[in-house]
């Protein structure tokens, strides 16, 4: 799935902190802190996410988790882990 050929990449994430804002709201905020020309798909319900990310051109799937890494040390995150 995360290939050369195929730079799609899922991430995944799970709420820990039962204050922090559910699954619905925080995917929106993770989309609004990736580049706009990345295709991505969300899957979101109150206690988790699954977001499908497909770079445009040359970005590959490293350059993909690389980013997603910088999003969840946002504040906004806080009371989220990424499990994938």
């Amino acid at each position: 799935m995360n290939d050369r050929h195929d730079p799609q990449v899922v991430i995944t994430a799970v709420r820990h902190d039962p204050g922090a804002a559910p699954g619905q709201t925080t995917v929106i905020r993770v989309l609004s802190m990736l580049p706009a020309h990345w295709l991505c798909a969300p899957v979101a319900g109150q206690d988790s996410f699954e977001l499908r990310v497909r770079p445009h051109g040359a970005e590959d799937a490293e350059a993909v988790s690389a980013r997603v890494a910088r999003v969840f040390e946002d504040p906004a995150l806080r009371g989220w882990r990424r499990t994938g």
